[in-house]
């Protein structure tokens, strides 16, 4: 992250694949802007595992719900669960 800061990058850049994915499965941006403050909080910690490449590992991470933020309806709509909620409430003012 601080090198991202530190090159003017976003972490997760506006043409990312990940968006894509997000856009053709139906989970909202907040979700995913969620999931993101999650993924930060985890792997950001001192202790947490390192990864040469993080920006791979969001990407797995949302494709396969790490977290366990949303789930898919029948009818295609996405909802929170109640990790989800719970992180929500935590990230309030960041989201």
């Amino acid at each position: 992250m601080e090198q991202c800061r530190e090159a003017g990058e976003r972490p997760i850049p506006e043409n990312d694949s990940v968006f894509d994915y997000a856009d053709k499965t139906g989970i909202p941006l907040d979700h995913l802007r969620l999931h993101w403050l999650e993924f930060k909080d985890r792997y950001g910690a001192p202790d947490a595992k390192r990864y040469k490449d993080w920006r791979t590992v969001y990407r797995k991470s949302v494709r396969g719900n790490w977290f366990r933020l949303w789930f898919l309806r029948g009818d295609g709509a996405c909802g929170l669960t109640t990790q989800g909620e719970q992180a929500r409430r935590q990230h309030q003012e960041a989201a």
